[in-house]
């Protein structure tokens, strides 16, 4: 594993046998991927590259049963750049307006494909969280925000790169808030125990499982259901799903984090992959209000307006989660139990 700078962008290479399958929170030991990405996100901070400092004013674990945890963050609301208006899950990628191949090559921390700029990690200029980095796959093939699975191995390589239980990986699909119609996911490092790192979830069909005792209801795979680690079993389940979400114009949302069976022993030896059908949020998203993109379905609630951090409760967004996902995860559930599948068409079969 190292880095490079013989071709036009930093390059970062990994092997197989760099993957961490098991982190723990009690060695504050960064991997060289870790290394690589906070210096170079530091760099980018230092050089006035961001739009804002990033200053989480003020941070809540909001009272009741489910740990959300609410941070106040104006600058993302006031001085992020504006939205796109996207009003269907099919909307093709328009090289007229914003999209990725228009960033300066200051914004790119380094590239992980062949050096020329196709595969990067690039700042995400109004960052949520700490190290708020991009993962922009194909960049140059100009895709519209729809996962391929390609991108998606890449996304689950990355949180196998890192020795940090709290980098997380996610996805905004089209009219689910995604804010741009290009290709790209998310990486952030959240350091703070969440529910949904160890909570119970129930086998739905296969390695399918589902997430029913929270308001945001949904779907969850892990790497733990695959023999040997097996990552690309992992992807092809998971980017069945996700297809099939994709083919059928639902809208959807993917949070990739670490997991435990036991928080209390501090020791991560699991993936989970949660994925969010949900009601579709078409055109410009508002930058001011609580919006349950898919940190806030994860429970990690940005707020911009400090009004609305006062008083917002554990009720008041447990209502919008169960609102936009409950009829969705209904449909979803239904036909995933109906589905006939071939032996050939997934790694392994449904139980």
């Amino acid at each position: 594993m190292s880095g490079t700078n013989d071709c036009k962008f930093l390059k970062f290479s990994f092997k197989d046998n760099d993957y961490n399958f098991v982190v723990t929170t009690n060695i504050e030991d960064d991997s060289p991927f870790d290394l690589l990405l906070k210096q170079r996100w530091e760099e980018a901070q230092k050089n006035g590259i961001f739009k804002y400092t990033l200053n989480i004013r003020k941070q809540k674990i909001l009272e009741g049963n489910y740990g959300f945890l609410a941070q106040l963050n104006p600058d993302r609301g006031e001085k992020r750049r504006k939205p796109e208006d996207i009003t269907t899950m099919v909307q093709p990628f328009d090289s007229n307006i914003f999209n990725f191949t228009k960033i300066s090559d200051n914004e790119i921390l380094f590239d992980i494909g062949n050096g020329d700029g196709n595969d990067v990690i690039a700042v995400n200029v109004s960052p949520i969280e700490v190290y708020h980095s991009l993962l922009i796959t194909e960049r140059f093939e100009c895709l519209p925000q729809r996962v391929t699975k390609y991108s998606l191995k890449k996304a689950i390589e990355l949180l196998l790169l890192s020795k940090s239980p709290y980098l997380r990986v996610v996805f905004n699909s089209l009219c689910a808030h995604a804010s741009v119609n290009h290709l790209h996911w998310h990486l952030y490092y959240f350091k703070y125990q969440m529910p949904l790192e160890c909570i119970k979830i129930d086998r739905l069909r296969g390695p399918v499982f589902v997430l029913s005792q929270v308001p945001a209801k949904g779907f969850c795979l892990k790497l733990s259901s695959f023999p040997n680690h097996n990552i690309d079993h992992l992807v092809s389940w998971v980017y069945f799903i996700v297809d099939y979400l994709q083919t059928s114009a639902i809208a959807h949302n993917i949070y990739i984090t670490r997991a435990t069976e036991n928080i209390e022993i501090n020791t991560y030896n699991d993936i989970r992959i949660y994925i969010w059908a949900r009601k579709s949020s078409s055109g410009i998203k508002s930058t001011c209000n609580f919006i349950p993109a898919v940190c806030e379905l994860f429970g990690h609630i940005s707020i911009k307006s400090e009004d609305e951090y006062e008083e917002l409760t554990e009720d008041a967004v447990a209502n919008v989660l169960n609102d936009i996902t409950l009829h969705a995860f209904n449909y979803v559930r239904n036909n995933i139990l109906e589905m006939k599948l071939e032996k050939e068409e997934l790694p392994a079969n449904f139980l």
